[in-house]
């Protein structure tokens, strides 16, 4: 990734900022400074991301079509295959401590049912454990689509 969050602590001195963002530069990335909060810049804009393809999903919008968008749109990777790589039962955990933090308005009830489907009833914990939105075969087959999503949230039929 091009960016690096520097993040300004309380006693973040000015010579220790500077040193950071001289740092970033020389290895030839982007540095932007942010305060010491709840989830980063990054996070949230990748959180947001995900959200709204866990939306699309549930709300019957089929999946081929929600990642080939994504990546239509100049993303690396969809956001579902995004969410494999950083675990599903790792955005089950953010989701839990995000309601217990700042309270249950805060998580959309119908994308929490989503991620604990698919964590608690299916076991699928994305890319680590071979069974995410995808399913991962041993190499060198590539991975695909997990069929059984069809199932969980049956798509739109086009008007």
């Amino acid at each position: 990734m091009m960016l690096v969050e520097i993040i300004l602590g309380k006693k973040t001195g000015d010579k220790a900022l500077a040193t950071a963002i001289d740092f970033v530069r020389a290895i030839k990335k982007t540095p932007i400074v942010v305060n010491d909060t709840r989830g980063f810049y990054v996070n949230r804009c990748v959180l947001r991301y995900m959200s709204e393809a866990y939306k699309m999903l549930i709300e019957g919008v089929p999946v081929a079509m929600i990642e080939n968008a994504a990546k239509a749109a100049g993303m690396p990777v969809g956001p579902l295959a995004l969410t494999d790589e950083t675990a599903i039962d790792l955005a089950q955990k953010i989701m839990k401590q995000t309601i217990r933090d700042i309270g249950e308005k805060a998580v959309d009830p119908k994308q929490m049912a989503l991620i604990n489907t698919m964590v608690d009833t299916h076991g699928r914990f994305g890319r680590k454990n071979g069974k995410g939105f995808y399913d991962y075969p041993a190499k060198p087959a590539k991975k695909k689509l997990w069929p059984g999503l069809k199932d969980l949230y049956p798509h739109l039929k086009p008007e």
